[in-house]
């Protein structure tokens, strides 16, 4: 049944012994059943995943010689539609947790979907902020260029729900694919603001600036990882989605790559 969700916490105590376990063994390639690891997945997954995931992948590589992650990154809606359209797909991570759901009502997923972080909204403005942009209300001024991602991805809907709570009027000049795309336009000087994650504004470094949005004015963002009923090779999903919901993978997103707690 979709719409119930488990967090690290929640499996807190199996967590903490295969991250010792993983820890103990060094560079096996054993997984937590003692069985080899080996072969590749493909590992789909929101855009604000790549930096911390392909991290996560090089890492665990380590762990698992002779294993291969291959990274899959774009939108969640359009990357949960390219699974139930028969994509080679081996493990889906969503920005949100609509498209997860959709996947289990289509039975493509094998086990309970598990929480492993959450992300708030964030304006992105050019570096050195030069149109002086403070407030989701500064974004409502017809001067600004502003682009937001389409509202059928995780991106969009989080920042039409932002417009929406604080009774905005904000008129974008474009409406790009997934989140990714949306800060491009900002970094290269197509937009003046952009309503993204606070995890890709911390990416984009030096190129985009942050604007906060008050708590009480932003909208949080879920994010469920799950093994999916297809792959290829059912063992290495599911230690990936083990090793990706571990405590230590955990807090290294939050220091890391700036996203919130799973709970």
């Amino acid at each position: 049944m979709h719409g119930i969700w488990r967090t690290r916490s929640a499996r807190g105590a199996l967590a903490l012994v295969l991250a010792t376990g993983l820890a103990a063994c060094g560079s096996s390639s054993k997984d937590s059943s003692g069985g080899d690891l080996s072969g590749s997945i493909q590992v789909f997954m929101a855009s604000s995943l790549n930096p911390a995931f392909t991290a996560f992948a090089e890492k665990f590589q380590d762990l698992h010689p002779g294993t291969e992650i291959t990274l899959n990154s774009g939108s969640s809606t359009t990357l949960a539609e390219q699974i139930q359209e028969g994509a080679d797909a081996d493990v889906y991570a969503s920005a949100d947790t609509k498209n997860m759901d959709n996947l289990q009502e289509a039975d493509l997923v094998t086990a309970e979907p598990i929480v492993f972080a959450k992300n708030q909204m964030e304006i992105a403005v050019e570096s050195g902020n030069p149109k002086d942009v403070k407030t989701l209300e500064d974004l409502e001024d017809k001067d600004l260029i502003v682009v937001l991602c389409v509202s059928e991805a995780p991106c969009g809907k989080y920042a039409d729900q932002l417009i929406e709570q604080n009774d905005l009027t904000i008129t974008p000049k474009s409406r790009e694919i997934d989140v990714a795309t949306t800060l491009a336009k900002v970094a290269s000087g197509d937009a003046d603001g952009a309503l993204v994650y606070v995890t890709d504004v911390k990416d984009a470094d030096d190129e985009v600036d942050g604007v906060t949005i008050p708590t009480d004015q932003n909208v949080v963002a879920t994010y469920p990882i799950a093994p999916l009923k297809d792959s290829g090779n059912a063992a290495l999903a599911q230690a990936w989605v083990d090793y990706v919901t571990a405590p230590a993978q955990e807090q290294r997103l939050q220091d890391e790559f700036g996203f919130l707690p799973a709970s």
